[in-house]
């Protein structure tokens, strides 16, 4: 009856053993195809060839210049912009506190194990992914063991002594057996063993020199089957689930001696470093919603710049083509006539400037959002900037920033993980006491089945052994274990520091933005101030020159005044919705903000519609919307008549993009005949 009972504690603990442990999988086949669809080739983990130039990079036309700027327009919404970047885009340039919004073009790096250095948000997006991986890792040493072994052996020597003649045999072993570590730091085992021998010519009775005989009683062949469970369990240094949740690896069996893989970290500090894998994540996502909305903005910044540039450039040329008709009539010095042309030259360099501008800032855009360098249109921002003022509070907004801010997030996470360290440095300074057990049931026959076979004399469990013990390990002084909890204290100490440090850096960011929304705001309207008066002025100036009471001198600075009014005034408004995307960023509240969400587990399916195509059906019906607005171009008087061609801008609202570029009349032409290039 013991012998059924010891039989099934055994194929419990088997069967617990086996099922104990549940693998977790965090990215599901149906979602690494989604994913290999939308970016992965088909081919990627058996094609040598995918290393390659692919064929779309090898055919990229040359980028557009100020000499070739002739492409259709496609309109781009904020929406779409953000859409485009979570799908394909790069992160850009990581420092944000000045808000440039670069895209970041330097490639990878070798770091001696591999490369790295990109900030695409398609390889960022893997990070946590596989830091997530470590988990299974990490918990993979409390995996059961199962361990079979089929061992055949002939031993024939010569005989030295009477002895001797019992080592002329064939052995055979076989050995099967499920081993289980222990949450606890224990390990709880059972192993089938079952033993074959057979002597060759085993004596019987044999002579000894000098008279007397010795009677070898044996058993030919010879089976032993054996069942033993075994149990060991560490009493003081690595005791207990908790520090064995921080080791690196299981503390192992002395009776049955197996090898886990080496890791450096246990499974709860995995778990924050999964944790701050996906905290980075986030962080690298809210840096590239804040660039993409800063490069948007300054894109959309770029084109009021050029407008300006063009707008003064009519105006100088306006002024020119009267200051020529006057030299015909001799009305006018050469001196007048060639200031009124270095001020129309003057506009043509700024206006080609802006171009430029313009152009760069489209190839930082593209960047961002990870769109080609060249696919024959022309990105032009079709979002209207806000300009509500928004007061937050600060000792909220200061609140939220402590509490969502993912670089603090993963500064506390750290110093958790450092605490952690030092008390699992603090249990190497406990002696290893291990107490161990062993229970065999045994068996004996020249057979292994049949009614006097060796499995009938195991059934009836005649033979038991059983050995208790216990085993200390102590090193003298504790050297190692005294220097691991001393580097453990420092580096708790630093990572404490680097957390004061950094919500420091974070509230002083979070004050940077505080202090732009105001500031932003109110040059808004002092910019717009000025920008009418400027009109108002160059509009009396022009009327006192037409008149030929006015000097020439007045009338190009009230041209020049006005341009940069004009510029200065959008700049601010650019600059005030930058201010409000960092402070949301500053915060830790952007996703939010721009209605983006990360979410874990698999991909639902309403999810796998491209985003992209709703931004950009939205996108067409947003231009559309606002093309039935009022054009912001007024067209300059008729032949015969004279007078500044000023722009009807709105009084409240900032004109939207898509209302300039509609119906833009074309530059005045060059009239003078051109100077010869330079050599």
């Amino acid at each position: 009856m013991r012998h059924w009972k010891a039989v099934l504690t055994g194929l419990m603990l088997s069967v617990a053993g086996v099922l104990g442990c549940k693998q977790q999988c965090f990215l599901h086949e149906c979602d690494y195809d989604h994913y290999r669809g939308v970016g992965l080739t088909a081919a990627l983990e058996g094609d040598p060839s995918v290393s390659t130039i692919l064929p779309k990079a090898a055919h990229v036309p040359p980028p557009m210049t100020v000499r070739d700027t002739d492409r259709p327009i496609r309109y781009l919404s904020l929406y779409e912009a953000i859409a485009l970047a979570l799908e394909y885009g790069n992160v850009g340039n990581p420092s944000v506190v000045s808000g440039a919004g670069f895209a970041n073009d330097n490639l990878v790096s070798f770091t001696g194990r591999g490369v790295a250095g990109s900030d695409s948000i398609r390889v960022l997006a893997l990070d946590p992914a596989i830091v997530g991986a470590d988990i299974e890792a990490a918990l993979a040493k409390f995996d059961t063991r199962w361990t079979t072994s089929m061992t055949w052996r002939r031993q024939d020597i010569p005989v030295a002594s009477l002895i001797d003649q019992f080592t002329n045999a064939d052995y055979a072993t076989f050995q099967t057996g499920l081993l289980k570590p222990l949450p606890t730091g224990g390990v709880a085992g059972i192993t089938w063993i079952t033993e074959y021998t057979f002597v060759t010519d085993p004596p019987v009775n044999v002579a000894l020199p000098g008279g007397g005989m010795i009677n070898f009683l044996t058993v030919n062949p010879q089976y032993r089957p054996r069942l033993q469970f075994q149990f060991e369990q560490p009493l003081l240094q690595n005791f207990g689930a908790e520090i064995n949740q921080l080791r690196a690896t299981h503390p192992g069996s002395l009776l049955t001696p197996f090898q886990t893989a080496s890791r450096t970290e246990g499974i709860l500090i995995t778990r924050l470093r999964f944790d701050q894998a996906r905290a980075e994540f986030e962080r690298n996502v809210n840096i590239l919603l804040l660039n993409v909305e800063t490069a948007y903005w300054n894109l959309y910044g770029a084109y009021w710049t050029l407008f300006a540039r063009e707008q003064a450039l009519r105006q100088a040329f306006e002024a020119w083509r009267i200051n020529m008709t006057r030299a015909e009539l001799g009305q006018v010095t050469v001196e007048d006539l060639a200031q009124a042309r270095q001020q129309y030259e003057q506009f043509r360099g700024l206006r080609l400037a802006a171009l430029g501008d313009v152009l760069e800032r489209e190839r930082q855009l593209r960047g961002l959002l990870g769109m080609p360098l060249e696919d024959g249109f022309r990105l032009v921002p079709c979002d209207t900037p806000t300009l509500a003022p928004f007061r937050p509070d600060w000792y909220s907004a200061l609140d939220e920033a402590m509490a969502l801010r993912p670089e603090l997030i993963m500064a506390r996470q750290e110093l958790k993980a450092r605490q952690l360290e030092l008390i699992n440095q603090r249990n190497l300074l406990r002696p290893d006491l291990r107490f161990v057990s062993t229970y065999d049931i045994n068996g004996l026959g020249t057979a292994l089945d049949g009614p006097n076979g060796a499995l009938a004399s195991f059934a009836r469990n005649d033979f038991n052994s059983w050995r208790l013990g216990l085993n200390l390990d102590i090193p003298l002084g504790y050297r190692e274990a005294h220097a691991g909890v001393r580097a453990a204290r420092l580096n708790l100490a630093r990572s404490f520091e680097l957390l004061k440090d950094q919500e420091d850096k974070a509230q002083r960011q979070l004050g940077l933005y505080y202090r732009r929304l105001i500031e932003f705001h109110d040059q808004i309207e002092i910019q717009r101030a000025q920008r009418e008066a400027a009109a108002l002025q160059m509009q009396k100036r022009f009327e006192t020159f037409v008149a030929g009471k006015g000097t020439l001198d007045l009338l190009l600075e009230s041209q020049r005044v006005w341009a940069d009014a004009l510029r200065a005034e959008y700049d601010a408004i650019v600059q005030y919705n930058n201010a409000l995307a960092g402070f949301q960023f500053a915060k830790g509240t952007i996703q939010h903000y721009d209605n983006v969400f990360i979410a874990e587990g698999p991909l639902p399916h309403c999810a796998q519609v491209r985003a992209v195509e709703h931004a950009r059906q939205r996108t067409k019906a947003l231009v559309l919307s606002l093309r039935p607005e009022p054009t912001v171009h007024s067209a300059c008087d008729g032949p015969g008549t004279e007078g500044p061609c000023l722009p009807k801008l709105p009084a409240e609202v900032p004109a939207p993009l898509p209302a300039v570029m509609e119906n833009q009349p074309p530059l005045p032409e060059h009239l003078p005949p051109p100077r010869p290039a330079p050599r």
